[in-house]
């Protein structure tokens, strides 16, 4: 049960880009994770907590990386697992859960009204609820991503993020504060269809979206958690806002450059070195966190592609 779900994952040094923008730029493979995205850092984590505490279903409400994290440690560990997952959520992300084992149930047309749903079936199911982002726990987990690079790089400049949630994004602070990284800037990534964090920065405090209006459905979370603008504010965190099209054009680069598909909500984090944005004008030392995702298959891709007009 000690044994941690999630893969130690490479960090890759980018020869091309450090040539062409004159810094070092890394990426931190946590696309490599089992389940294909970081996830599994922290849900992991919190579902090995539960299952430490006696429980028996775990019930998650997710689009679909969190609850392919959380089937995959229900299967792991051989404990019952649920996913309650909204309408937009593609087939074959469900056929990737099921497969490992858990029930999935379609409820709702957003993210949010399928955690309403979760939350009440954990109670009719005595079952333990797990949130896709918003737990100390499971930023601790997120944060051995960090305690992973701290003894292969000196601390970089930057780290550049994705921001959904929250989730990611917390447990990188965390992990830096613990590995003494007290001179690393963050840069939150997200695209303009999804920029929760970067408004909540801009009020000064928690704002709910109307809607999402992007493809990167990974990043379609209308409120980030509490501790993240709490963090956001107290680390001068620099928002950065990219539209979908450079997402996916990040995407295409990185794809060419290391052979390795990932979501246009990792795009979003991977725009900010391959568009080389004046954001890191300042920087020596750059690592860009490949948060990767199974929301994504080749054809879909390329239909994306053609749709944007990126080929």
């Amino acid at each position: 049960m000690s044994k941690e779900l999630h893969y130690k994952t490479p960090l890759f040094f980018s020869n091309l880009l450090s040539n062409r923008l004159n810094k070092k730029i890394y990426f931190k493979m946590d696309c490599y994770q089992p389940t294909g995205s970081f996830k599994i850092r922290g849900v992991g984590k919190r579902c090995q907590e539960a299952a430490k505490k006696g429980c028996k279903h775990f019930i998650i409400a997710s689009g679909g990386n969190a609850g392919l994290a959380v089937a995959y440690s229900g299967w792991k560990m051989k404990i019952k697992t649920t996913v309650v997952v909204p309408e937009t959520t593609q087939k074959p992300m469900c056929e990737k859960i099921s497969d490992l084992g858990a029930m999935v149930i379609i409820h709702g047309k957003v993210w949010d009204e399928s955690n309403l749903y979760a939350q009440k079936l954990c109670k009719q199911e005595s079952a333990t609820y797990i949130h896709p982002f918003d737990h100390p726990t499971i930023w601790d987990g997120n944060a051995s991503v960090i305690d992973e690079c701290a003894p292969i790089i000196e601390a970089p400049d930057y780290i550049i993020v994705a921001v959904g949630g929250g989730g990611y994004f917390c447990g990188i602070i965390e992990g830096l504060i613990r590995n003494n990284w007290n001179k690393t800037k963050i840069i939150a990534a997200e695209t303009i269809g999804t920029a929760s964090l970067q408004k909540a920065i801009s009020a000064g405090k928690l704002i709910t979206l109307d809607k999402i209006e992007s493809i990167a459905s990974s990043l379609a979370s209308k409120k980030v958690a509490p501790k993240a603008l709490e963090l956001a504010l107290k680390y001068n965190v620099k928002p950065y806002t990219v539209n979908d099209k450079k997402a996916l054009e990040a995407c295409y680069s990185f794809l060419n450059e290391n052979g390795c598909l990932v979501e246009p909500a990792c795009g979003a984090a991977l725009s900010v070195v391959y568009q080389n944005s004046k954001l890191i004008d300042d920087a020596k030392s750059i690592m860009v966190m490949v948060c990767g995702g199974r929301s994504i298959s080749f054809e879909k891709f390329k239909n994306l592609l053609g749709e944007f007009n990126c080929l």
